[in-house]
């Protein structure tokens, strides 16, 4: 039997359940100018203390099952193109070393499926976003995943392939780890290579951090903002849970991606729905 709501956020606090309340409206619009403005809104200690412990104890013991990958790739997750200027975004290659547990590792009775699973949570979200509809990412490996991140690793540079993203920090490594983002650096229409080619060369004049911290639940526009997590530092995993969603229903992600992120694919894939935009993923 799935956990409750309340299993996992204070009601009282967080009126989740009550949308046409004073409280929960004016925790929505918050949320709708911050993704507005930023691309990004992060609702802190949203987790009870006694789920959050629940949650560690779960990432913990499926953490040895992630994917590691250790390689260098462009923003895209593409291959070189090597008919471009050296100087182009897809020519410039970034170290990359950590793992994500796939969603197929999560336990039948997973703590961490349950609040993922939650259609409370799931018409909350909606509303942050001002949809009127969103669906559980159709992806059996890629819809509820773990990215881990031992002591050393980073993730470069990159766009997410789905519109938004929430992610649920369950532990945090000592130092390092902060999240950097630039929203906004390209759009549906235009890579913006140039504002690109600008980030990635050094100017860091747009990008903003966030430092998380266990229990904050964030929910980021990461189709058209490049982000990164830095280098996790200290002698502590960094596991961030990613609830994924989407606009429309059925959505797969594609084959490589998959093969890249969690070293698998299944026969699904090959029949994925693709976004209808024109962006590289």
């Amino acid at each position: 039997m799935s956990r409750d709501l309340s299993h996992f956020i204070d009601l009282e606090t967080l009126p989740l359940r009550s949308p046409s309340s004073d409280q929960y409206q004016a925790l929505v619009a918050t949320a709708r100018q911050a993704l507005a403005s930023d691309g990004c809104y992060v609702l802190p200690g949203a987790i009870r203390d006694e789920a959050l412990r629940e949650m560690q104890a779960e990432a913990r013991s499926i953490e040895g099952c992630a994917h590691y990958t250790r390689n260098k790739v462009n923003v895209y997750f593409s291959e070189e193109d090597t008919s471009l200027p050296e100087n182009h975004p897809r020519r410039f290659m970034m170290e990359r070393s950590n793992g994500f547990v796939s969603g197929d590792h999560f336990p039948e009775d997973s703590t961490i499926r349950d609040l993922y699973q939650s259609d409370e949570l799931k018409a909350f979200i909606a509303d942050c976003l001002g949809e009127p509809h969103i669906y559980h990412y159709a992806d059996p490996i890629a819809s509820l995943t773990m990215n881990v991140n031992k002591p050393g690793d980073r993730f470069s540079w990159h766009y997410d392939t789905n519109e938004f993203t929430v992610t649920l920090l369950i532990q945090d490594c000592e130092q390092g780890g902060i999240f950097q983002y630039v929203p906004n650096i390209r759009n549906k229409d235009d890579e913006c290579y140039e504002d690109v080619q600008k980030l990635l060369l050094g100017d860091h004049s747009r990008v903003k951090e966030i430092k998380l911290r266990e229990g904050d639940l964030q929910i980021f526009k990461g189709r058209y903002a490049l982000h990164r997590a830095t280098t996790a530092e200290g002698s502590t995993t960094r596991n961030l849970v990613v609830f994924t969603y989407t606009e429309k229903d059925n959505v797969i992600g594609a084959s490589y991606r998959s093969m890249e992120l969690y070293g698998k694919t299944l026969d699904v894939h090959s029949n994925a729905r693709v976004r209808a935009d024109a962006l590289e993923d």
